[in-house]
């Protein structure tokens, strides 16, 4: 193998190493007990563990319902949530329903703020995770979620009501819009983020939502920062003159 398709090989090693390093546990928001009304409607708080970093995440907008003591495989199997970037799915730490202004029988908190709805990091979060629950309904009702940042479906499946493979989908019309008829499944948002909002179209009795992000394990940090350092005794090998002895 030539040295120059040596070389060439290197950043697509970087790149996978990369990869390897967010492939790991997904750390989800362990959400607190209890609501309060803040400024723009219904505020719920809770906490997740990002490596050593205990990170405060606020969720305020449309709320049908709040239970800490849910999760999203009460209502699908784990296997919606889990893909190969994602290999664990959530427990029971908390799960928001939303209605999107349609009250649906679950009192006035849900006609408090139905369009704006917003999740916000007290420290940049790392390629944050969205799992939604039962986004609209089977037959003729479509919900979407219209982000300001664009997402990525991880995976999706059935759920109690139905739903399937191609439930939760994005149109290349609408690239920042997660479109769902009894769609459940996660979706990511590639990047660093303090906050990501969203509006919804298409109001319905519930659909439910928490969050999480990767958490790299030191073994996968480690296998990247050996990487690096690979790559930069290489190019200090290659940008060093060669030195040649006079011949005596």
């Amino acid at each position: 193998m030539k040295k120059k398709f040596k070389f060439l090989l290197l950043p697509a090693l970087l790149v996978a190493l990369a990869s390897a390093a967010y492939a790991d546990t997904v750390t989800y928001v362990s959400w607190n007990p209890g609501t309060s009304l803040g400024p723009n409607g219904t505020t719920v708080t809770g906490t997740m563990l990002i490596g050593s970093n205990l990170i405060t995440v606020t969720y305020t907008g449309d709320v049908a319902w709040f239970n800490p003591a849910d999760g999203p495989v009460n209502y699908a199997p784990a296997a919606d949530f889990t893909s190969s970037g994602v290999p664990n799915a959530p427990g029971n730490t908390g799960m928001i329903g939303l209605s999107q202004g349609h009250n649906g029988g679950y009192g006035p908190t849900s006609l408090l703020n139905p369009n704006l709805n917003t999740l916000t990091f007290s420290a940049p979060v790392y390629d944050p995770i969205l799992d939604v629950v039962s986004l609209g309904w089977g037959g003729a009702q479509v919900t979407g979620y219209n982000f300001n940042e664009t997402p990525v479906i991880l995976s999706q499946g059935t759920d109690n009501w139905g739903g399937g493979s191609t439930s939760l989908w994005i149109n290349s019309s609408s690239p920042n819009t997660v479109f769902g008829n009894e769609g459940t499944g996660a979706i990511q948002f590639d990047g660093t983020f303090t906050s990501i909002s969203w509006t919804a179209t298409g109001g319905e009795d519930w659909n439910g939502i928490t969050a999480g992000a990767p958490t790299p394990e030191p073994g996968s940090l480690l296998l990247l920062g050996t990487g690096l350092l690979g790559l930069a005794v290489l190019l200090f090998r290659k940008a060093k003159p060669v030195m040649h002895l006079p011949t005596l």
